[in-house]
């Protein structure tokens, strides 16, 4: 799969035997060898992007020639590129603008969700997209999705047979997952069951998703075909999925930062598998990117005392090896692909400079080379136009005096709860006041043709109108108070191909454009995190209780979270499946 160019192969032969000059030279530096654990004093030849030779260069009379450039890293720890087994590369960012960030920061290799890609997209026309995306120099391989997260109408046809067939058959496909879906799987539904066979037969991987789960709900998943898990909230957890022999991996995300716990856990007991263990910093949202990627992951378990090569095993051999890639990825060492980061020691896990590929493409978190362009653009599916517009009275709730109705109430940023409680009305209408923490909270569907209608505890007070285009079941999410705010919000974002818009005292308050898929914005990540820590700050001035809103925004439309979500069916409870208000057709 990786082996791209004919002759590579004899060139790296020739270069080992001192026959041919190698491309670059790292002399004078320590390894850290992942394969044994040990630090050793060598020098690397580098050729055709891969490894040529690890040790004495001097024995293995390998001599540079006039077009070798030589690196001197002298008092300098070399380990391998990291990698990210489980990237959401579209978090308001895409996976362009998310390389320019990480790749600075030592990520050389991710494996990515295709779900805000794939659900908006043809089969072809995202296997065009991931073909283009592979001339990065941060290797992406990708999931494949089974269920959307989401009542979509068309989910039958989005996860049919035939545009899955293709999908498992790629090569830059390595698993099947997260499976949000799981109950599915245990009650046997035969495309699914169909999926998983299918991948067991090509080698691939299956990832679960699931959170709390029971020792007897994961026993059944790995005898249904689930190999990894990312969910453990507890060292109890992860000992649950090791004994079933999943390889779990540790999150320590913008939502769930688990891992100081985790690993306080687990160090307290002898013989843990640290091979069976992965890191994972789950798709943060912008603002965590302030921190780092994988080698903030790092740091955190070095602080919180993990051993440094299990530390760095986790992010480079560990997954290589649990995703088949280990021929060529997560290790320094002949016939790998040339992806090193360059440190002041293993207690410094942002590197100084990045070599991906045998290139140097980055030195002191600076990028030093320009990025292929992308036009996502020229993807019919990633274009956002919404025909129809907003009105004021969509917003409105009808309500009588005196009847209950259900409220959604955040319990964090994610998890609700619901219960009936009565709300205030005049002239029919729910009217709320500023010093209310409840707001109205509509999803409306992309096309105009529905609308579901709740309200919402917790998230903040006084807000009169704030859209959000980003959600995950992609439609039109609408917040606020006041429904001529809550119109104008929601026709701003809709006029600009998608976007998160607050409407505040008649003005502009903030507005991210996302014209990409209604999802994706084309500004730097930098400038997000900027913004995003903006809209947070501001959004605690209205009592916004919580740390990270882009979260909210996401979920709120997801039904593999409890308890209640606004849905195209309605106001849906998730334990049994119950409409407590259902959505009505769009006037």
């Amino acid at each position: 799969m990786m082996w791209q160019d004919s002759g590579v192969l004899s060139r790296i032969i020739d270069v080992s035997a001192g026959r041919e000059e190698p491309d670059l030279l790292l002399t004078g530096g320590r390894v850290l060898n992942v394969y044994t654990g040990r630090l050793e004093e060598a020098d690397v030849a580098i050729a055709a992007g891969r490894i040529a030779y690890v040790g004495s260069l001097k024995e293995a009379k390998i001599e540079p020639g006039d077009g070798t450039r030589i690196i001197d890293v002298t008092g300098r720890v070399l380990v391998p590129g990291y990698i990210e087994p489980h990237a959401h590369p579209f978090q308001l960012y895409h996976p362009v603008t998310l390389t320019e960030k990480v790749l600075p920061l030592g990520t050389t290799a991710m494996i990515c969700d295709n779900l805000f890609l794939f659900s908006r997209m043809e089969t072809g026309e995202f296997l065009s997209l991931a073909e283009e995306l592979s001339r990065l120099p941060v290797r992406l391989f990708w999931w494949a999705r089974f269920d959307s997260q989401a009542t979509l109408p068309d989910e039958d046809k989005l996860f049919s047979d035939e545009r899955m067939r293709d999908l498992l058959s790629h090569p830059r496909v390595l698993q099947g997952g997260e499976l949000t879906a799981w109950p599915s799987l245990l009650a046997g539904e035969e495309r699914m069951v169909r999926w998983i066979e299918e991948l067991r037969r090509q080698g691939k991987r299956v990832e679960g998703h699931a959170p709390g789960a029971s020792h007897k709900t994961l026993a059944r998943l790995a005898a249904a075909g689930v190999t990894g898990d990312h969910e453990p909230i507890s060292p109890e957890e992860v000992w649950d999925r090791l004994r079933l022999g999943y390889m779990t991996t540790l999150r320590h995300s913008s939502l769930r930062p688990d891992l100081p716990t985790l690993l306080e856990g687990l160090l307290k007991e002898d013989g843990v598998p640290w091979h069976r263990l992965m890191m994972t910093t789950d798709g943060p949202t912008p603002a965590y990117l302030r921190h780092g990627f994988v080698d903030y992951l790092i740091k955190t378990a070095l602080k919180a005392g993990c051993d440094p090569v299990e530390a760095y095993r986790m992010v480079t051999i560990n997954p290589a090896v649990y995703y088949r890639l280990d021929e060529h990825l997560g290790g320094i060492a002949p016939g790998r692909v040339a992806d090193i980061n360059v440190l002041s020691g293993l207690d410094q896990p942002t590197p100084v400079q990045v070599i991906a590929g045998g290139r140097v493409v980055a030195e002191e978190g600076r990028l030093l080379i320009p990025l292929p362009r992308v036009d996502f653009f020229r993807y019919q599916g990633l274009v956002t136009s919404f025909s129809w517009r907003a009105e004021e009275d969509h917003f409105a709730l009808p309500l009588e005096a005196g009847e209950p109705y259900p409220v959604i109430q955040l319990l964090n940023p994610v998890i609700t709860r619901v219960a009936e409680e009565e709300l205030p009305v005049a002239g029919g209408r729910v009217q709320l006041s500023p010093e209310d923490d409840r707001l109205l909270a509509h999803l409306v569907d992309r096309g105009g043709a529905w609308i579901t209608r709740g309200v919402l505890r917790g998230f903040g007070r006084g807000i009169d109108g704030l859209a959000s285009t980003y959600n995950g079941s992609g439609d039109l999410l609408v917040l606020g108070q006041k429904p001529d705010a809550m119109a104008r919000a929601a026709n701003r974002a809709l006029e600009q191909g998608g976007g998160i818009v607050w409407i505040q005292g008649g003005e502009e308050r903030f507005n991210l454009p996302l014209p990409i898929a209604g999802a994706m914005s084309e500004r730097p990540v930098d400038e997000l995190i900027s913004l995003t820590e903006r809209l947070t700050r501001e959004l605690k001035a209205f009592g916004h209780p919580f740390h990270d809103p882009i979260y909210t925004f996401l979920f709120l439309s997801s039904t593999h979270l409890p308890q209640v979500r606004l849905t195209a069916r309605g106001l849906l409870r998730i334990k049994d499946g119950r409409v407590l208000v259902p959505s009505e057709p769009l006037k």
